[in-house]
C-alpha cells in the first residue's frame, strides 16, 4: 500500500485548468415550454453522442437533450409503476449509453435503453441482515456502488450516550446483470448524537459533524472522512486500499460567528422556503443556540472521481465559510492545484443526495441555479492549456 502526503501544488501561478466562464449548454426556463422546465434535478449524464440526459427528481423522468439542448425525449415519470420513480435520486450511464436511476424511496434500480425504453428493474435486497440501501454513489462498468445502513432500522440502539459515530455504512456492489450484492468496505457513520431520557431514546443531529464522503471510477472507491484530509483508494473488486492520499491540515475550532452564521442562514431558510414570517423563524431558532456541535470544523465537504480518475476535493464551506475552490490532485496522489469553477453551479454530493456534478475529460457538466432558484443544467468547457 502506497501513502503520498501532498505539501507543494505542482501547478505555477500561470498554469493549470481552468472552467470555462460561459456554458457550452443550457437546458432550463423559468416560464414556458414544461420540456425545458426542471425542478429538483438530481443529475445529469453526457452520452457519447454529446447528447445529454437529466434526472428531474420533481417529476421522476429522465429527459434527453441533443447537442444543441434541443429536447429530444422523455421516459418513466412519478409512480410506482415499471419505469416510474417515486424519489428519483441518481443517474448513471453504462456502455453502449444505457441508462440506470435508482429510487431511493422504493429500493430500486432500472435501466434504460438509449431511446428511453425500460429494460430491467432490479430490486435492492440486502443480504446483511438489518441493512437498508441509502442511496447510489456511482457506476463502475456492469456496477452500480451503493451505499448501505446497517442497523439504523429495527436494529437495536447503542447502549451509549453522547456522540455517536452510529449507524454505520457499508458500501458494496451490486451487479447490474442479476442484481447479486457483494460488500467492499465499512466505515463509521456520521456524527450524531444518542439522547436518553428513561425509556425514551432519540438520535439527533450534530452540528459541523463528521462523516464519510465517497466518490467512484471504475474499478475504484475513493473514501474520505470530513474531520482529516486521508483519502483511501479501495479496490472495488478486493475490497483492499492500494493507496493513501494526505495533507496535513489543522482542523478550525468553531466559534461563535460561525454558529451566528449557521443560526441567521437557519432563519431565512425558514423564511424564504418554510412560509413564516422573520419574527416566527426568529422564535424557532431560539433552541438552535443550545444545540449539539462539533468543537471543530470539518477539513473537507465533499470528494469527486472525473474521467480520468482524478480526484477532485472540494474544502468545507458553510455559513459564514466562503466557497473556495476544488483542490485536484492526479491518480497517482500529485497534488495538481486549484480549480475554480462558476458560482450557482452545485459541486458535489451534499452528503449523498445533492446533484451529481459530472467531470468529463475536457467538461464539468451539472445543475446551475439562478438567484431566483430557478434550475438549469449547464455544461462548461475545461480548459487543460498550459499544466
Amino acid at each position: 500500500m502506497a501513502i503520498a502526503t501532498a505539501v507543494e501544488a505542482l501547478w505555477g501561478p500561470d498554469e493549470g485548468w481552468t472552467v470555462g466562464e460561459q456554458p457550452l449548454l443550457e437546458v432550463g426556463t423559468a416560464i414556458g415550454d414544461p420540456d425545458y422546465q426542471l425542478y429538483e434535478v438530481v443529475g445529469a449524464v453526457r452520452l457519447s453522442t454529446g447528447d445529454i440526459v437529466l434526472a428531474d427528481g420533481g417529476s421522476g423522468e429522465l429527459r434527453r437533450y441533443d447537442r444543441d439542448g434541443t429536447f429530444v425525449w422523455r421516459a418513466a415519470g412519478e409512480g410506482e409503476g415499471p419505469g416510474e420513480h417515486r424519489s428519483l435520486s441518481f443517474l448513471g450511464v453504462l456502455a453502449g449509453d444505457s441508462l440506470v436511476s435508482y429510487d431511493n424511496r422504493l429500493w430500486r434500480v432500472q435501466i434504460f435503453a438509449a431511446d428511453g425504453e425500460l429494460a430491467r428493474t432490479i430490486r435492492v435486497e440486502p443480504p446483511w441482515r438489518e441493512s437498508r440501501p441509502r442511496s447510489a454513489v456511482g457506476v463502475s462498468g456492469r456496477q452500480l456502488v451503493m451505499n448501505f445502513t446497517d442497523g439504523a432500522y429495527g436494529g437495536a440502539w447503542p447502549e451509549v450516550e453522547g456522540v455517536v459515530r452510529w449507524p454505520g455504512i457499508r458500501i458494496g456492489t451490486l451487479d447490474l446483470s442479476d442484481g447479486t450484492i457483494h460488500a467492499v468496505s465499512d466505515f463509521p457513520g456520521q456524527e450524531g448524537v444518542i439522547r436518553r431520557s428513561g425509556e425514551s431514546v432519540a438520535h439527533i443531529g450534530y452540528d459541523f459533524g463528521k462523516g464519510p464522503r465517497f466518490a467512484v471510477a471504475p474499478g475504484t472507491l475513493a473514501a474520505v472522512d470530513t474531520g482529516a484530509f486521508d483519502v483511501r483508494s479501495i479496490s472495488l473488486r478486493e475490497g483492499s486500499t492500494a493507496r493513501i492520499l494526505r495533507r496535513d491540515i489543522a482542523p478550525i475550532p468553531v466559534t461563535s460567528a460561525h454558529v451566528d452564521a449557521e443560526i441567521e442562514a437557519y432563519i431565512e431558510s425558514n423564511v424564504t422556503y418554510g412560509g413564516v414570517s422573520r419574527a416566527q423563524a426568529e422564535e424557532m431558532a431560539l433552541s438552535r443556540r443550545e444545540d449539539p456541535r462539533a468543537p471543530t470544523l470539518p477539513i473537507l465537504r465533499s470528494i469527486r472521481l472525473d474521467a480520468l480518475g482524478n480526484l477532485w476535493v472540494e474544502p468545507f464551506f458553510g455559513a459564514g465559510i466562503e466557497v473556495g475552490p476544488f483542490e485536484v490532485f492526479a491518480a497517482a496522489g500529485t497534488w495538481l492545484g486549484s480549480v475554480s469553477v462558476p458560482a450557482g453551479l452545485e459541486r458535489g454530493f451534499i452528503p449523498d443526495f445533492a446533484p451529481g456534478l459530472e467531470i468529463g475529460d475536457d467538461y464539468l457538466l451539472g445543475v446551475w441555479s439562478d438567484a431566483q432558484g430557478v434550475e438549469y443544467v449547464r455544461l462548461y468547457s475545461l480548459e487543460k492549456d498550459g499544466s
